[in-house]
């Protein structure tokens, strides 16, 4: 009798999307129209998106760092201000005020999620203090009540980042547009994709024209220039503005397809000693992005999981960490928490759900093999 031949174990990545046949056919109808810079197209997206969230404004940029700098710039953070923000956030959030020419300020997480402690911001706040930046990470909402009472007492702006959140809601409609400045990832790890790209919004017209001029050099048209203001080009383009409208499309299958991963792995993984899926408030409209956990003995659930040719990722250090931000010894316990234990576990839109059984069974079968208490 022949020997069993072994079924070589396909590569599952930490996160799955693809684009199609229709984001094809129309960035190339985009092409041959000749429509390569910022356009017609551009235009199309940006009101499909602000009708879509609900705003009067949106300015497409080229990725949502830019879209967060663009907000800290027309928020006026600058030499001499600072901005408040998490310490549990991607570093971008952070850049993009420096860029700005401003400073940061750290605010700890709350001790149950990842996202801002809304009751630790108003003892943040110094005579620099010009906005609070909240980030919605993966999806979960600020509370954004508390955060605009806290912001009018003390006359700051406030921006959202909601780079991990398109199309995510609470109770008082999408996040991202519950403030003065809210900014948009359409990177290849977000809800929709046209590869690199964002958005800032507003429902303030003068700070929709001051984002115009940032975005274009400080014009409006380079054809009848005259340079009043500072700004750059941070300019988007028809080509992945096409894209991005076919993903608009697919909105509410992606979604469907978020959620349901989600539910997957927290139904089949409660009840691990080792592993505790975080929640998302779906009953208020939260959409996770990710599906996150946390973890004992993280490097090696990491190595283990690698060994069944199954990435996942790490959470990425607190902001506390880096030095140049100038926070080092302070404390943030909170934080301390997740950066120690987080680990994103495969997601994505397109992700088969059967890379997410494989990553489950991975998950169970290891548990004898970790050091249970170690962070």
């Amino acid at each position: 009798m022949a020997p069993t031949k072994s079924v070589e174990k396909t590569f599952v990545p930490f996160w799955k999307t693809t684009l199609g046949d229709a984001e094809a056919r129309s960035a190339g109808q985009a092409i041959l129209e000749g429509r390569l810079s910022m356009g017609k197209v551009t235009e199309e997206l940006e009101r499909r998106l602000a009708e879509l969230l609900g705003v009067p404004y949106v300015v497409c940029t080229t990725s949502g760092s830019a879209a967060l700098y663009l907000g800290a710039a027309a928020a006026g953070l600058g030499p001499g201000t600072e901005a408040l923000l998490p310490n549990r956030t991607f570093m971008a959030t952070a850049h993009a005020v420096l860029l700005a020419g401003g400073s940061v300020r750290l605010v700890d997480t709350r001790a149950d999620c990842t996202l801002i402690d809304e009751d630790a911001i108003e003892a943040r706040i110094t005579k620099k203090t010009k906005a609070v930046i909240v980030v919605h990470l993966n999806g979960n909402s600020v509370d954004m009540v508390k955060v605009r009472k806290i912001a009018d007492k003390h006359g700051l702006m406030v921006i959202e980042d909601a780079a991990q959140a398109f199309y995510s809601k609470d109770k008082n409609g999408f996040l991202g547009t519950q403030s003065d400045i809210g900014c948009f990832s359409l990177g290849v790890t977000k809800l929709i994709t046209c590869g690199q790209g964002g958005c800032v919004v507003t429902r303030k017209k003068e700070i929709y024209e001051r984002l115009l001029l940032l975005r274009g050099h400080g014009v409006k048209d380079t054809f009848e220039a005259k340079y009043e203001r500072f700004g750059f080009n941070f300019k988007f383009n028809d080509i992945a503005a096409a894209v991005a409208l076919v993903q608009l499309g697919k909105l509410e299958a992606k979604k469907k397809a978020h959620l349901a991963l989600h539910h997957y792995y927290c139904a089949a993984l409660k009840g691990l000693d080792h592993v505790e899926v975080l929640p998302v408030k779906e009953s208020l409209g939260n959409l996770p992005l990710w599906v996150e956990a946390l973890v004992d003995d993280r490097a090696n659930v990491i190595k283990l999981l690698a060994e069944e040719k199954i990435q996942s990722r790490p959470y990425l250090p607190n902001l506390s960490d880096s030095a140049y931000l100038g926070e080092q010894g302070a404390r943030f316990p909170n934080s301390e928490r997740f950066a120690q234990r987080g680990l994103f576990l495969p997601s994505g839109p397109d992700l088969p759900m059967e890379a997410a059984e494989r990553t489950v069974a991975a998950l169970k079968a290891m548990g004898p093999k970790l050091a249970r208490g170690v962070r």
